[in-house]
């Protein structure tokens, strides 16, 4: 009788043990965030400055990474297939994994882009209607903001328990952005109107030059995959000595060689290097408005860094 008293005592603790594990394993289940896959580094800082504490993100794209060209790896796959939300920015931008972003959809995920979702009117295109829109449509303060409007409103659908929540991120994200550009307008405008001209390796900043009143000129297209020609380099090449251009912009995500070589060839320098299609890291801090640092993973952060490397190179220039 002594013997299986220890026994029984030992299966009844077993039985408490095991009882209380299951439903721990549950609820930490339960408490899991919905998870949201985001194609490129900009959509990623969007979803994180909305969604706030109550998702997690996943960016397909790093920084640097050139989403013209970018294919989508088998990690990527399983990450879209694995995610609550998908969110990519479509006009082409991401174009080598549109298949895989389609074949998404077909599964009845979440599956949305605010900037397809913006009023056609508003996006730059070429004067032949059947020219492809510009998708750099981050580089407009105003058209960014009716992004992160969308995309609270979507995730408002997605998640109707934190609808206040989102509602009151974007107020915060709405207020930064605003901050940011109006800085941003007085720091271009103070140029001289003659040094009002950014040169940059493919034409990702025609929504910038609209917005902050300066002319923009490229080496390429608005499609990186297209490399640049002949004519292409001599147009380029005579723009800047007829015009005296005294600055050229490389850029994070696009070979610098073509640009160095033009430079070199003009007697013009290279300015800076700016973010286009790509974000940076959070490692690398740019200084905003009030001086603060701002890492140009972020929105805030890129627009600080770029507006501060081209009013540098083009005043110092004069």
């Amino acid at each position: 009788m002594h013997i299986f008293l220890p026994l029984l005592n030992i299966l009844f603790l077993f039985t408490l043990v095991v009882g209380c594990g299951g439903p721990q394993k549950a609820d930490t289940a339960m408490d899991a965030k919905p998870l949201v896959v985001a194609t490129t580094t900009q959509l990623s800082d969007l979803a994180r400055q909305i969604g706030g504490d109550h998702i997690e993100v996943v960016s397909l794209m790093k920084p640097g990474v050139d989403p013209h060209s970018y294919q989508a790896s088998a990690q990527d796959i399983t990450n879209l297939h694995s995610a609550d939300f998908v969110l990519f920015h479509g006009l082409s931008l991401e174009g080598k994994i549109a298949r895989v972003l389609e074949n998404v959809k077909k599964k009845g995920k979440f599956h949305f882009s605010p900037c397809v979702a913006l009023p056609k009117e508003q996006l730059i295109q070429g004067e032949d209607t059947s020219a492809p829109i510009d998708p750099h449509l981050w580089f407009s303060p105003d058209l960014w903001i009716q992004c992160g409007h969308l995309l609270s409103q979507k995730f408002s659908e997605f998640l109707p328990q934190n609808q206040e929540s989102f509602a009151s991120n974007f107020l915060q994200f709405k207020q930064s952005v605003k901050e940011l550009d109006h800085w941003g307008k007085a720091l271009v405008g103070g140029l001289p109107e003659t040094s009002r001209t950014l040169i940059t390796s493919h034409d990702a900043f025609r929504y910038f030059g609209r917005h902050f009143d300066i002319r923009v000129v490229a080496l390429q297209g608005i499609n990186t995959i297209a490399e640049a020609g002949l004519a292409d380099r001599t147009n380029l090449v005579d723009f800047i000595r007829k015009h005296h251009s005294p600055a050229l912009f490389v850029e994070s995500s696009v070979n610098p060689k073509a640009l160095k070589e033009i430079a070199r060839e003009t007697g013009s320098v290279i300015g800076g290097t700016l973010f286009s299609d790509a974000l940076g890291s959070d490692s690398q801090f740019a200084q905003g408005p009030k001086g603060e640092n701002l890492p140009t993973s972020t929105w805030q952060g890129m627009m600080a860094h770029n507006l501060r490397t081209i009013e540098k190179a083009l005043q110092k220039t004069q």
